[in-house]
């Protein structure tokens, strides 16, 4: 794979993450390539939705790529590969109920994304040694665990977008919920709090009979939809952070008129990400 070469336009390859434990395993990635894409070009990594319509999703964010001048990366977490909200969302980091195993670190899921941003950025001679990362909804779970659980020192500025509910910065809440009871420290929140990111919330992303909506308890506590939900958080956050004595890094943007799925979420989100 190291004769990698990203053709102009949209485009998908097979990355075999020899990284990956307990085994080897291989993943398709979705890929967009400017047309004035050069060494210096700006990578994006992004996290599609629990449809898991990786090719859809790189389709949605190609336009504003192409205007901004970003690459995009949507690796493929194929529900045979990496099945249900445990495998995805939340990254494999559990065995999904009633066993509630915690696997050992190297077996999360949140590390192919470091490797495939440094398999790329090698193959293709890039010079960039930060990327940017995106989510919307699942893909949002997915980008909010990978920086609260992981050193992420690739990760220059990050977007989670129109969550349906929110991991807790707390030691006493079990993860998935919390961040509790898989072995972290205070400093994980004091890290997850400072990192550079912006919650993306769709105004019009505020319908509390949706049938996609998470309603298990900890979600219905957080709000009556999306909206309503990332506010809070935000908020929640806020006071977390200055009760911890942190610089919050995070910042809260609105996208006017925005449902769940929106081209408009998908084009403020690339826009943020030009860094």
């Amino acid at each position: 794979m190291s004769g990698l070469t990203l053709a102009e336009g949209a485009g998908s390859f097979l990355f075999h993450d020899v990284g990956a434990v307990p085994g080897p395993r291989t993943m398709r990635v979705f890929s967009f390539c400017p047309g004035s894409s050069t060494r210096h070009t700006r990578i994006i990594m992004a996290m599609h939705g629990v449809d898991r319509a990786a090719a859809e999703f790189r389709d949605l964010l190609a336009p504003q790529a192409e205007r901004n001048g970003q690459i995009v990366l949507v690796p493929e977490f194929d529900p045979d590969q990496f099945p249900g909200v445990h495998a995805y969302n939340f990254g494999g980091v559990r065995r999904p109920p009633p066993d509630n195993t915690v696997l050992p670190r190297d077996h999360w899921n949140f590390g192919v994304i470091d490797r495939l941003f440094h398999h790329v950025r090698q193959a293709i001679g890039s010079s960039r040694e930060t990327f940017g990362l995106f989510g919307n909804s699942a893909g949002a779970q997915f980008v909010l665990r990978y920086l609260a659980l992981n050193e992420a020192a690739s990760v220059d500025l990050a977007v989670a977008a129109n969550c349906g509910c929110y991991m807790l910065p707390s030691l006493t809440k079990d993860y998935p919920d919390g961040m509790g009871g898989i072995g972290l420290d205070e400093s994980y929140l004091r890290r997850y709090l400072a990192r550079p990111l912006v919650i993306l919330l769709g105004d019009a992303d505020n319908d509390p009979n949706d049938p996609h909506l998470p309603r298990w308890d900890e979600a219905m506590a957080q709000g009556p939809h999306r909206l309503a939900r990332g506010l809070w958080h935000f908020d929640h956050c806020k006071e977390l952070a200055r009760g911890l004595g942190v610089a919050l890094g995070w910042r809260l943007e609105i996208a006017p008129g925005a449902g769940h799925v929106d081209q408009l979420i998908y084009d403020q989100g690339a826009d943020i990400l030009i860094g």
